[in-house]
């Protein structure tokens, strides 16, 4: 969404952008050259007390219509195409498709314990790295990158589609659909590095599945760590303690 309509709506508000520096260069008597945009309002370079305001250039746009260059037809509704950057060059020589411009990346580390007597699992400590490119609202990437590190971790530990023998959904209430909640998900420390795109807007690239995709592969991966010096392993989701303590007892069993 931040590529495509970011890229949509920036293109839509330079053209707007044009508009209101033509009709204010009409209403001043000057070159569009000698204008500036800037906060809303469009000032004189060398005399920036000569400036039309936003109202101003809007009432002229809408209303005022015997105000507006000879040309130029009322309002302010424009409409861009942003089209992805690569998709010119479709299919590649071998045949193939990639339609997305940029990849984001991310990095998970994450430090867990496991109580051997309860084999319940406790994250202790988390850090997620991670580069979209510009952020243009970071306080929304870090907000789904918070959300898609708890719903990774309700993945990998809690969350499971139970069926009966017969078929029959065991877990289709949240009474017994176990989601995580504000006290099993740790204190996350978020790493922000911005490397733009050149190939998107404004350097952006897609955040929003942010957290969630590497989140349950971190966390089973530590797991993994945990349980391996009792040579045990676990390769399913989710690591439930029922989970676990079946993979420790049968590592016992078998001596390993």
């Amino acid at each position: 969404m931040a590529i495509m309509l970011g890229g949509a709506a920036a293109g839509a508000a330079k053209k707007i952008r044009t508009k209101l520096l033509a009709i204010a260069a009409y209403q001043l008597q000057c070159s569009v050259d000698d204008l500036l945009y800037a906060d809303g309002q469009v000032l004189h370079r060398a005399n920036q007390s000569k400036l039309m305001t936003w109202d101003a250039l809007v009432e002229i746009a809408h209303r005022k219509f015997h105000l507006l260059p000879a040309d130029m037809e009322p309002g302010l509704q424009e409409k861009f195409v942003w089209e992805v950057p690569t998709g010119g060059q479709l299919p590649t020589s071998d045949g193939r498709v990639q339609m997305y411009p940029c990849h984001s990346f991310e990095s998970h580390l994450v430090l867990l314990s496991i109580d051997p007597d309860t084999c319940k699992v406790t994250l202790r400590r988390y850090v997620c790295g991670h580069d979209c490119g510009v952020m243009i609202s970071p306080d929304v990437v870090h907000g789904m990158t918070y959300g898609g590190i708890a719903h990774g971790l309700g993945a990998a530990l809690m969350e499971k589609f139970s069926y009966s023998e017969e078929g029959q959904l065991l877990a289709g209430t949240f009474m017994d659909y176990l989601l995580p909640s504000a006290h099993e998900v740790p204190s996350i420390t978020i790493v922000d590095h911005c490397t733009p795109s050149p190939l998107t807007e404004f350097g952006q690239k897609g955040s929003g599945e942010a957290g969630y995709l590497g989140s349950p592969a971190a966390i089973a991966s530590a797991v993994n760590d945990a349980l391996q010096p009792r040579g045990a392993s676990i390769d399913a989701l989710p690591m439930t303690p029922q989970a676990i303590w079946t993979a420790l007892h049968s590592s016992q069993l078998t001596g390993t």
